[in-house]
């Protein structure tokens, strides 16, 4: 099934912020603030673009699939929330 219509350069570059977040989890910070605020500015950033942000949710996901493949938790979780936070825009 194709993707919809999105922004590709907008999901690379929130992946891109979101991993980065990820690593930070790994090595044991709290980036809940920080994931909130990149999200946020995700949504306000794709706009009435529902493509941009479903195609986002759904890599996040594949990320926490992957984390969650390699035995890490706190990758998984960051990624986890993070398309948790996605959808619900």
């Amino acid at each position: 099934m194709p993707e919809p219509k999105h922004d590709e350069a907008l999901v690379n570059l929130y992946l891109e912020r979101i991993s980065a977040l990820s690593v930070s989890a790994f090595d044991g910070a709290d980036v809940s603030g920080e994931l909130d605020e990149v999200v946020h500015e995700a949504a306000s950033r794709s706009g009435a673009d529902g493509g941009t942000l479903s195609v986002l949710a759904s890599r996040l996901r594949e990320r926490a699939d992957a984390a969650d493949r390699e035995g890490q938790p706190l990758v998984r979780d960051t990624f986890a929330r993070a398309a948790s936070l996605v959808a619900s825009k």
